[in-house]
């Protein structure tokens, strides 16, 4: 029989794309972490990651099971939660899958200025952008609000989606501020690179980084990388270098002068905030309401 933690370390490796990360996030020992994922792989009969690429990418079966395991572990949890009593679900909440930086800085007024006829309930589901738009794809979610950027699209089946545009921001470059100066420059130089902290290739803000990148000559030197856009804007604000951050998240630090922008605007990409469904009669009804709301507002320019 199948274990449910097996499936809970295999959505684990997904997030961290890491067997050692994923382990550390399980408080497991790496060991530990790949018998479960390798007893996962036997009880298949099919490999499900690819362990030559780093991070590590699922299999043709891996995509399957990743999609199933996601509703089985959420759906296990609920009815456990349930018989312990523990059940404090919202009823009739709409789902929303949010990347982590868009959870932050921008759902909670927006969702407010979408429920102005009363609070309408909710579950938000932050996650990354693949994974969020694979919960909408496979019923995890009823919407999806996540950056995009009209230059470089997800290569993803987005055919059976539908979306709009809520809102715009610009990924720049900033850099931390002593005496009202800013403490590091671009381009550089090779004697003397600026140092950086940046996303990860395989996420979307390290994508379109590199999108910008790779149409300029800078001198950098990365000294830092992680996914959670708020922890990059924690070390840029103590000093550890330039990164390139949507403004939405630094508009405090940029008001209160302990972040400044650098560069020209060559350096700098605009993207898109969006609202995605899978189509309209698979949307449940409250789902449908927020969905028509914000299309208002957004035809409003609100």
């Amino acid at each position: 029989m199948v274990d449910i933690g097996w499936l809970e370390s295999f959505l684990a490796l997904v997030e961290h794309g890491s067997f050692t990360r994923a382990a550390e996030a399980q408080h497991v020992s790496q060991p530990a972490f790949s018998r479960r994922i390798r007893a996962l792989e036997i009880w298949f009969g099919e490999p499900l990651v690819d362990r030559s690429t780093y991070p590590v990418s699922l299999t043709p079966a891996g995509v399957k099971v990743r999609a199933g395991a996601i509703e089985t572990v959420a759906a296990i949890s609920a009815v456990r939660d349930e018989i312990r009593g523990r059940q404090r679900t919202p009823r009739g909440a709409v789902r929303v899958a949010v990347t982590h930086t868009l959870a932050t800085t921008f759902f909670a007024q927006w969702w407010a200025s979408c429920s102005d006829q009363g609070p309408v309930p909710c579950v938000l589901l932050p996650s990354n952008t693949l994974d969020a738009y694979d919960a909408l794809l496979h019923g995890g979610c009823d919407l999806l609000l996540a950056y995009a950027d009209p230059a470089l699209p997800l290569s993803i089946p987005v055919a059976d989606v539908e979306w709009m545009v809520l809102a715009e921001d610009v990924l720049a470059p900033y850099t931390s501020v002593t005496g009202r100066q800013p403490d590091f420059s671009l381009p550089g130089t090779a004697a003397h690179p600026v140092p950086m902290v940046t996303h990860s290739q395989g996420a979307f803000l390290g994508r379109v980084t590199e999108r910008i990148l790779a149409e300029r000559d800078l001198h950098l030197l990365p000294i830092a990388q992680s996914d959670f856009t708020s922890g990059l804007a924690a070390l840029i604000g103590a000093g550890m270098g330039v990164g390139w951050l949507p403004g939405r998240l630094v508009t405090p630090q940029l008001a209160d002068g302990t972040l400044q922008q650098v560069g020209d605007s060559s350096l700098t990409a605009s993207i898109e905030i969006r609202l995605y469904r899978v189509p309209s009669d698979k949307v449940p009804a409250r789902a449908a309401g927020i969905w028509h709301r914000a299309a208002g507002l957004a035809a409003d320019g609100s």
